[in-house]
């Protein structure tokens, strides 16, 4: 039987061995990874691509040697390659639980031997269905506020003209589209009872229905201004109501049979609500009266009268959730008193369970690596925790939250209603090794303990409800009584398939303290924390027992100073936290089942009077490294790469969100649109990896791909209830999937993801090409170019139309499939899809190139010619669909238009301005457009004391932390500072900066697949001095721009490439060169 031995005690003697096996023939191999990572645990690849990097100039030849518990497992013999990155494993099959430490040593081009590289090492985890012995396991069978027979009372106060009493309620379609409606109004001919229905008929629309049943008059009754209590008591199909204890009104009706209690109001202020009860069959009974900080409502905010029901937010209905608590589980196990060698936790999650042992946390968060599709794929951990177990009494246990797997709030894309939706489970299996070779498991079953925890209520959009005094102290230890717990429901938990998550966890990578704390009103106090975050805070609390403090996150204040809800797409006010004291001295708590994104936070409830100290930010996103710097002379520029990259990190939890704030969707055209900034500054590769994955598992059977990555089958697709608009192929959207893998192979040599994706994208472009059909290829719906200047643009009239922005991205689809087919060596589909991009910019040019003018053109409802606009002839120049010869006039009719109307593109556009300016001729334009601050521009939003990329140009726009505008970065790496990939992974590190007037100089890193890759220049008197570090075995091509003179002396090891009339070309080999030119004379 194969063990963990190797990793334990036994693994420290035989990598000593290993090391020391290691000849002193000169510089051996360094910086060895597996699948992109230093130290991969628990992976399931079965042939893991290894990585080093190279001590010879040029590598001629490597041997790698793979052992695993003492013995050899592979040896690859001397492979003559110049290769150092991407070499997959070719021995025998892997074995599961198995560590596997590894060796490189190479040969330069002439001859010479290095040593042995210092050990590394891979593990696997499970490899098979067999190897689990796990079963999912769920909390009580509990389902809170899902009332069929009821009595609901509400004490309110009407303060508008009418309310919405709601119950029954249950989330259809994209609100609570199943209800019972009671409204309370004022109305010319006096007060009124009007009783209506909701109800969702489903399909293709996304519209509720509303009945109604009856309408009562009121006569003798005041509703406005005056408190009154409403009873309503449903029993079966009878529903009676009544007022101040006589009853109005008895309806019979059998629509509804069950659901939640809420209100909802069309007014600023359409009521004040000073207690609620329910009691009733199928949920525990519910009682709260206000003024309480404890608002166990979706929404609502609750002042000195109580909670005021107002219109707006939430989006529509403010009710109590249809959920219940986050559960514990636990398992108290006793390990024999032998030495422990090795111990690994391995979890799964339908959602986001928090692991502890022995009285602590496994893991940096719940979230892990996000969500998938969980009917298509299921991502399981592996934990080190052999520092944790011990001989004798241990507990393991976790905390079930609902992550995306158990979603509840109504929303836009139906998360609440997938077909995988379901409660909380957990798959866990803590597998311990002894020294002796035996091994003990422990897996969840049905002899886990559970009950109801202190999580009163999770939502990743909503936020969590915190009650300290229902934690059972010591749960997560040993010794622990755990009295009132039952036992664990197994249940059958997601069908999709169980991989390794081989990715960056989701995780806190640094706090931030409160740059300043205001008063706005009593007991009202707001925290500023200088910029938009994403993360969560932990609150330092003390106060009396039961008393409940609110934290509301966003992004914006008003100008009252009050924070201002987000709100928007989700039936419930977004990010609000409430943590109940237990009154136990100093507390500290910080949420655990999702993150926020937010600048500013509204604290409620403090008993006493708050500090800067008790609130602490933590920012959290996937933990990636940094790979890819940028700093210059103009302070601007740097802040403003700052804050693209830091929108991006903002956005990065397992998958590319478009907001942390509001949506946290996987928007594919928001990913595509900074590919490159990501790929040139951070380790996008196992985030991108495991994203890329979830595409396929998107994937209609038709081919089409939905607009958000994950989604559910109701968003996205044809015919769905979803947005209409994005029905079809909206090709700026799909073309993520091309275009990141392809980023990916630049940045990295990567040619397995173009292999695993290419089954897909074929499919992709098959079905396009139904819609998108020959001989014209035109298509004028779906999303095209988004966020130009000024007011929403849906259909791109301002930069060309629809169909001008999504046929030139359909060119774009087929011809890197064409492109990414070559590479893998797949010649029909190169040779097809070529000859679909060539048919595609036929037709394309055929329609709007302007041949008398060198430029395309705009055309309007009639077909008439409108003047040029920029994202038009930004693309087709970019995607090289230009006619031959004519790229320097399209180039210079954006400028022209540039120069005369300033920046007018979107997303898109925008993504390839910078670059076309530099690249034709017009650096000193791209530098202007750069560094403005006026409206539209990137320096307006930092001028104006933001810190982060805006979902739009002006100050007015929703999100304030979208990251598709952080395109500008990859412009300052590759253009400004000029450090590109002259070849795929950097085996050529091109270094070619278009430099404009009034900069003074700057400089880029790029951590690539070689070593580190730079380049800097600075300009002072007339002269250049261009600097350039090319790694071990990379080859180095220097551009230097012919305007500031020839170079005085050729650096050693640079030799003359050739000479154009822009620039002079060197050719070096690794190594650190500086070129100093001599001015123009």
């Amino acid at each position: 039987m194969r063990t963990l031995l190797a990793s334990g005690t036994a693994a420290m003697a035989l990598l000593a061995a290993m090391a020391a096996s290691a000849r002193d023939d000169g510089p051996a191999p360094t910086r060895l990874t597996a699948e992109y990572a230093d130290a991969a645990l628990g992976i399931d690849e079965p042939a893991p691509r290894l990585a080093w990097h190279s001590p010879a100039k040029r590598q001629a030849a490597y041997q790698i040697r793979v052992r695993a518990e003492g013995k050899p497992v592979w040896d690859s013999g001397k492979v003559a390659s110049a290769d150092n990155a991407q070499i997959p494993y070719a021995g025998p099959a892997l074995a599961a639980r198995t560590r596997y430490s590894w060796q490189v040593r190479t040969w330069d081009a002439d001859g010479r031997e290095s040593g042995w590289s210092r050990p590394g090492w891979w593990e696997m985890g499970l490899l098979a269905p067999a190897d689990w012995a796990a079963g999912w396991i769920a909390g009580p069978a509990r389902r809170d506020h899902d009332w069929s027979d009821l009595r609901f009372e509400s004490d309110l106060t009407l303060t508008g003209s009418s309310v919405d009493l709601l119950f029954r309620a249950r989330a259809a379609g994209k609100t609570y589209g199943e209800a019972y409606v009671w409204t309370l109004a004022e109305e010319k001919a006096g007060p009124v009872l009007i009783a209506r229905v909701r109800h969702y008929p489903g399909g293709s629309s996304s519209g509720v229905k509303l009945t109604e049943l009856k309408r009562v008059p009121l006569t003798g009754i005041t509703l406005k201004g005056v408190r009154h209590k409403v009873t309503i008591t449903a029993r079966g199909s009878d529903i009676a109501t009544a007022i101040d204890g006589k009853q109005v009104d008895l309806l019979t009706d059998q629509s509804q049979p069950h659901g939640t209690i809420g209100f909802s109001s069309r007014e600023a202020a359409g009521a004040t609500i000073h207690a609620v009860s329910v009691t009733g069959t199928g949920s525990p009974a519910f009682a709260t009266r206000f003024p309480a900080n404890d608002n166990p409502f979706v929404g609502g905010t609750v002042e000195a009268q109580g909670l005021t029901v107002a219109a707006g937010v939430p989006n529509i209905d403010i009710v109590l959730p249809i959920e219940a608590p986050a559960p514990l589980v636990r398992k108290a196990f006793t390990l024999p008193a032998k030495k422990i060698a090795a111990a690994r936790l391995y979890v799964a999650g339908a959602g986001w369970p928090r692991m502890h042992l022995n009285g602590g946390t496994v893991g940096a968060s719940a979230m892990a690596s996000g969500f998938t599709a969980y009917d298509k794929r299921v991502l399981y951990q592996t934990y080190d925790v052999t520092d944790r177990v011990r001989a004798g009494q241990n507990v393991l246990g976790a905390e079930l939250g609902r992550g995306w797997y158990g979603l509840t709030d109504p929303n836009e894309w139906y998360f609440d209603q997938a077909p995988w939706h379901g409660e909380p489970a957990l798959k866990a299996q803590l597998e311990v090794t002894f020294a002796d070779g035996s091994r003990q498991t422990i897996a969840s079953d049905a002899s886990w303990r559970t009950v109801s925890g202190p999580t009163r209520n999770d939502s990743v959009h909503r936020g969590e409800r915190y009650d300290a005094r229902l934690l059972p102290t010591g749960w997560d230890k040993p010794g622990f009584a755990g009295k009132g717990w039952t036992a664990a429901r197994q249940v059958e938990g997601p069908k999709g398939l169980l991989q390794a998550a081989n990715v960056e966890p989701i995780a806190p990578v640094e706090q931030l303290a409160p740059v300043s704390l205001t008063q706005v009103k009593p007991g009202v106090w707001v925290y500023d924390f200088g910029r938009i975050f994403s993360g969560w805070t932990t609150l330092d609390v003390r106060g009396p027992r039961g008393t409940t403090v609110s934290l509301v996150a966003s992004e914006r204040i008003g100008d009252d100073g009050m924070v201002v809800p987000a709100s928007g797409l989700i039936d419930a006010q977004l990010q609000t936290d409430r943590y109940t004291l237990a009154g136990s001295g100093a507390e500290r708590w910080e949420p655990s089942f999702g993150y926020r994104g937010f600048r500013y936070v509204e604290l409620r409830g403090y008993s006493g009077t708050p500090t800067l100290a008790t609130l602490t930010g933590k920012v959290a996103h996937s933990a990636v490294a940094r790979t890819g710097n940028f700093t210059s002379a103009n302070p601007l520029l740097n802040e403003i790469d700052q804050a693209a990259i830091r929108t991006i990190l903002n956005n990065m939890h397992g998958y590319q969100t478009d907001t942390p704030t509001y949506e946290k969707n996987g928007w594919t055209g928001d990913a595509q649109a900074s590919a490159g900034a990501a790929a040139r500054s951070l380790g996008i590769a196992r985030v991108w990896t495991k994203w890329l994955n979830d595409y396929p598992d998107a994937q209609a059977p038709s081919g089409e791909l939905p607009e958000i990555v994950p989604a559910t089958p109701f968003y996205g697709y044809e015919g769905t209830p979803g947005w209409s608009f994005v029905w079809g192929p909206s090709t700026p959207w799909d073309v993520a999937a091309m275009i990141l893998p392809w980023e990916l192979y630049q940045a990295e040599g990567d040619t397995r993801i173009l292999a695993r994706m290419h089954a897909m994208q074929k499919r992709l472009v098959d079905y396009t090409a139904t819609v998108f059909k020959a001989p014209d290829y035109r298509h004028d719906r779906g999303l095209s170019e988004w966020s130009a200047p000024g007011p929403l643009d849906i259909f791109a009239t301002n930069n060309g139309g629809i169909d001008a922005i999504t046929t030139a991205y359909f060119f774009h689809e087929a011809d890197l499939l064409a492109k990414s087919s070559a590479v893998i060596g797949n010649t029909a589909d190169a040779d097809r899809y070529g000859a679909l991009a060539a048919d595609i910019r036929r037709a394309y040019n055929a329609r709007y190139w302007d041949a008398a003018n060198g430029r395309y053109r705009t055309l309007d409802d009639k077909g008439a010619t409108k003047g040029p606009t920029q994202s038009q002839n930004i693309l087709p120049l970019a995607f090289g669909m230009v006619p031959e010869g004519q790229a320097q006039k399209v180039a210079d009719t954006i400028a022209a238009d540039v120069e005369a109307r300033g920046l007018r593109a979107g997303v898109f556009g925008t993504r390839y301005l910078l670059e076309i300016l530099s690249d034709y001729g017009h650096a000193d334009l791209a530098y202007r457009v750069a560094t403005r601050t006026e409206e539209p521009s990137w320096g307006f939003w930092l001028k104006s004391g933001h810190k982060t990329m805006f979902e739009s140009w002006g100050l007015n726009a929703r999100s304030r932390d979208h990251h598709y505008f952080g395109s500008i970065a990859d412009w300052m790496r590759q253009r400004l500072a000029g450090l590109r990939p002259g070849a795929p992974g950097y085996r050529i590190v091109l270094v070619r900066p278009e430099i404009p007037q009034g900069l003074a100089s700057a400089a880029a890193t790029m951590a690539t697949p070689q070593g580190e890759a730079k380049a800097g220049w600075q300009v002072e008197n007339g002269r250049l001095t261009l600097t350039a570090t090319v790694p071990m075995n990379a080859a180095g091509e220097i551009w230097v721009p012919a305007r500031f003179g020839m170079v005085g002396a050729v650096p050693h090891g640079a030799t003359l490439l050739r000479q154009t009339d822009a620039a002079t070309v060197y050719a070096t080999g690794p190594g650190s060169f500086t070129f100093v030119t001599e001015g123009r004379k």
